[in-house]
């Protein structure tokens, strides 16, 4: 029985690149939030909920966006572990 050998196409996205997308999305989230208190100061009257609701909202949404795991990264590991023989199986 001969392991497979990962080809390039599934290798998982290297933690650099992983974590610079993440931050790309935790930056644009941020962004949008600094836009969201800008209309906080020029919105009048009840209209002023949708930006607030922005500014609250937001950083909920960008951590969670941060912290989510490739999929890819996941899948690829779960194939490594299976390949690996049990103890219980051995025999001398």
């Amino acid at each position: 029985m001969t392991p497979e050998t990962p080809s390039l196409t599934s290798l998982p996205v290297s933690p650099n690149v992983e974590r610079q997308s993440r931050l790309g999305q935790y930056l644009i989230a941020m962004g949008l939030r600094l836009v969201c208190l800008f209309f906080c100061f020029v919105t009048p009257g009840w209209w002023i909920l949708l930006p607030v609701t922005g500014v609250v909202v937001l950083p909920l949404v960008a951590v969670g966006l941060a912290n989510v795991v490739n999929s890819n990264k996941s899948k690829t590991l779960r194939t490594r572990e299976s390949n690996v023989p049990s103890l219980t199986s051995f025999t001398p």
